[in-house]
């Protein structure tokens, strides 16, 4: 089988451990692949790194509905399986088909996929920005804040817990809506359903930045409005560790 792997220079340099990676794959009759299509398009991605990585890695792999296995090379590593030591045991699973995989429903901001969250955020001003929230049309509230983030199940975790928002169960179909620094008491999070659309625009201020997944994309002019929506694209990860979420929750939250 064709494996591709993606190893972040910084975390590894020279790409050490990705060449001790392909090396012990290939050495029980795998092809492995660094560059190209064929990367994403594999039986299986091997991302070395962090949460940034596999971030950068998931929707072109999404594309092709390759599975994930991460190695945490990095500090947190919520999205990665397993931690840089124990990750030829989990290379050792996944040939042996011992593993699961999960389901992680990604969204969308024009065209632009994500697996974490659309945030929408001040550009280059002290001052809170009005924006007007809508979801399926319909007009929730318009606040001022210093962004909106809106969020997947597993960006849940992200910036999103961060700005006091909710932690969704990973394989659910939701999104949650949550202001950054928001300037009124009663600004609380949203939860909606994965099908609904939540549209926003910049009421006061003059611009706005759009980031997907920590990069900022574009910017937002003043009444101009953004959709975000679930992708037709479904990230799949894998996972080998036996841990369930909750248990993952615990070890890397505390």
């Amino acid at each position: 089988m064709t494996i591709g792997i993606v190893t972040n220079p910084e975390r590894d340099p020279g790409g050490k451990y990705a060449k001790e990676v392909a090396a012990w794959l290939e050495a029980r009759n795998c092809k492995t692949v660094f560059s190209g299509d064929e990367v994403y398009s594999s039986k299986f991605l091997i991302v070395l790194g962090g949460d940034g990585t596999i971030l950068r890695a998931a929707p072109l792999a999404a594309r092709y509905s390759t599975p994930i296995l991460g190695i945490n090379l990095g500090t947190l590593g919520y999205l990665t399986d397993v931690d840089h030591h124990e990750g030829f045991s989990a290379l050792e699973k996944l040939l042996a088909g011992d593993f699961r995989r999960e389901q992680r429903m990604m969204l969308e901001a024009q065209g632009i996929p994500a697996l974490n969250e659309v945030l929408i955020h001040r550009d280059g001003t002290s001052s809170p920005m009005a924006f007007r929230i809508c979801v399926n049309g319909n007009h929730m509230d318009t606040l001022r804040a210093d962004g909106v983030i809106v969020a997947s199940p597993t960006g849940s975790t992200a910036y999103n817990l961060s700005a006091g928002g909710p932690i969704l169960i990973p394989d659910s179909e939701m999104i949650v809506v949550t202001a950054v620094c928001p300037h009124a008491l009663y600004a609380r999070p949203w939860v909606f359903s994965g099908n609904d659309e939540v549209t926003l625009s910049v009421e006061s201020g003059k611009m706005a930045s759009v980031a997907l997944d920590g990069e900022v994309k574009f910017s937002l002019g003043r009444k101009e409005p953004i959709t975000v929506r679930r992708s037709q694209h479904t990230a799949t990860v894998v996972k080998t560790s036996g841990m369930d979420f909750f248990e993952v929750l615990r070890k890397k939250m505390s």
